[in-house]
Parts: structure tokens; C-alpha cells; sequence
């Protein structure tokens, strides 16, 4: 029996070199990191998600909104909010007398303490050509602490088309509501809400209507 021979191997036994850990140190980052950045992508991923499906929602009930307002409506009128300058936004005014529309009472201000109308408005955000705010009120105007909020990040201002019939027809509103919060990086992004509505209580005529 050759005493020391146990402790002999033990030295002899190699451990891990500088170069080997730096190694094996560098892939463990690698490895670390592809895991936060995956986690990452898939959390920011989850969030615009969540706040593509809160614009769409939000643009929906928006024109829900509208929709109900302009069947109630006898009369209507678009106009720049400051004149010769689109991209300040648009005024869209509507005629609804009270008892007009029993649908719209208590709550909406429609048919209910005597309001002769709605204002709905598209408002830049920090100055951007392609961010609107959308507002209604049945107060004063937009411009009011009584606005209503209705949806953000609309890309264009110009949201009502006054449509003029000049046979026996009812005055018609045409929609063209898009909401995209990326619109410069993402324009595929759009989501757009298209619509021809009446105006329930105008009245038709047998020859050119007259239109606000």
C-alpha cells in the first residue's frame, strides 16, 4: 500500500482555467439575456395589444355615440374650429330639439332640460397634424370644461362628410372615424370605422335639400 497516494491524485487533479470561466461566465450572459429580451418583447407585445383593443373599443362606442346623436338630429353643420386651418380640427354641430328624440333622455342631455343641440369636436394633441382627441358636449363648445371625452389618437380632423341629397331623400352624415396611437411607425396599425347615417328628423324634400 503506497501511502499518500490519495492525496497525490488530489493534486494532480486539474481545475477550471481563467479562460473557462470567462467562457462559460460570457455564455451564461448570452443565455440570461436572450431570456429578459424575450420576456421583454413579449410583455411590450401583450401591452400594445391591450392598448390596440382600448382604442378600437373606444372608437366603437364613439361612433355608437354619434350614430345615436345624428338619428336624432333635424339639422347639421361642419366647420373649422379656426377658420382656413384644417389641422386645428372641426366643429360638427347638431340640431336636436327637446323631445326630439325620447332615446336619448336622462344621462346624454338630448331631449332633457331643453338642449337644442350637441357639439362633437376633433382637438390636436401637442400640436400633431395626425393625433386628434374626439369631444362631444351639449352645454356650450369643446372648448368648455364640460366636454365630454370620447376617444384619442384619431388621425385625421376631418371626421363628417355632410351629405346633400337632392331627390326625396333625408340628409345624410357620412363617418370616416380611424384611431392608430403608432400612425408614424405602424400605419398598417389603422383601424377604421366607416358609416352613412340619417338624420331621422329632417325632412325630405322633392328637390335640392338644403344642408348646414
Amino acid at each position: 500500500m503506497v501511502r499518500g497516494l490519495p492525496l497525490r491524485r488530489a493534486f494532480e487533479q486539474a481545475g477550471y482555467t481563467l479562460i473557462e470561466t470567462l467562457v462559460a461566465m460570457t455564455l451564461l450572459v448570452i443565455v440570461i439575456g436572450a431570456i429578459a429580451d424575450g420576456f421583454a418583447s413579449a410583455s411590450k407585445t401583450q401591452t400594445d395589444q391591450t392598448a390596440l383593443t382600448n382604442d378600437q373599443e373606444a372608437a366603437r362606442l364613439a361612433l355608437d355615440r354619434l350614430r345615436r346623436d345624428i338619428h336624432c338630429a333635424s339639422a347639421a353643420i361642419e366647420t373649422e374650429r379656426t377658420s382656413g386651418d384644417p389641422t386645428q380640427g372641426y366643429t360638427f354641430n347638431l340640431t336636436v330639439n327637446p323631445g326630439q328624440c325620447l332615446a336619448v333622455t336622462a344621462g346624454a342631455g338630448v331631449g332633457s332640460g331643453g338642449s337644442s343641440g350637441v357639439q362633437w369636436c376633433t382637438v390636436p394633441i401637442n400640436g400633431a397634424t395626425n393625433r386628434y382627441a374626439l369631444y362631444r358636449t351639449i352645454v356650450s363648445s369643446c372648448d368648455a370644461s364640460d366636454a365630454v371625452f370620447q376617444v384619442d389618437y384619431v388621425t385625421q380632423p376631418d371626421v363628417w362628410d355632410i351629405v346633400c341629397p337632392n331627390t326625396s331623400h333625408l340628409e345624410t352624415v357620412a363617418i370616416d372615424l380611424a384611431v392608430n396611437r403608432d400612425i408614424n411607425t405602424r400605419p398598417d396599425r389603422t383601424y377604421e370605422l366607416t358609416d352613412q347615417i340619417a338624420l331621422r328628423n329632417d325632412t325630405a324634400t322633392s328637390g335640392a335639400q338644403p344642408c348646414g
